[in-house]
């Protein structure tokens, strides 16, 4: 369990995700969906980088949105926690080049968050409506992330790589 920069680099990066997420993402939603990038970005660390430089990125991520977008602290980054995890013990690592995985994961993976918001968001007994929220907003979601996770994998793969310390040669 090393300390890598991609820990460093998580709170700039999902910070900015965050922001645009906030700002130019409901521009182009359809219905209550939109990309997430918070969850691709997330996914994609969690497919290249071990568990717990993945979990560190969610709780970040989930954290940093929760504030943005006033859902109760830690909610996101809980679900986001168990979706890295359960990548992990699924899938684990893949090579930067693989893709078929990560459409596929982000896939799964977007259903998987979105139940376990609804999930904790009724056991905190706020209202939800689980059938048009699966209609209107995962289904739109699922199918933006899917078009989006590999050039969103491609480019954290490569600031996966740049974080990662180069062997000095003699």
């Amino acid at each position: 369990m090393s300390l890598g920069l991609g820990r460093y680099l998580s709170i700039p990066l999902l910070f900015i995700a965050v922001i645009l997420q906030t700002t130019v993402i409901p521009e182009i939603r359809i219905g209550g969906g939109g990309p997430d990038l918070v969850l691709m970005m997330v996914i994609s660390w969690g497919l290249l980088a071990e568990a717990d430089e993945a979990i560190f990125w969610a709780v970040v991520g989930g954290i940093i949105q929760d504030l943005a977008i006033g859902l109760p602290t830690g909610m996101s980054a809980l679900a986001l926690v168990i979706i890295v995890f359960l990548n992990n013990l699924l899938v684990g690592s893949i090579p930067r080049g693989n893709v078929f995985i990560p459409p596929a994961v982000v896939a799964v993976g977007t259903v998987a968050y979105h139940l376990l918001l609804l999930a904790l968001l009724a056991a905190i007994n706020r209202p939800v409506q689980v059938g048009p929220s699966l209609i209107y907003v995962t289904l739109p979601t699922v199918l933006f992330n899917l078009v989006l996770m590999l050039p969103v994998f491609r480019l954290m793969g490569a600031i996966f790589e740049a974080s990662r310390p180069r062997g000095v040669e003699l």
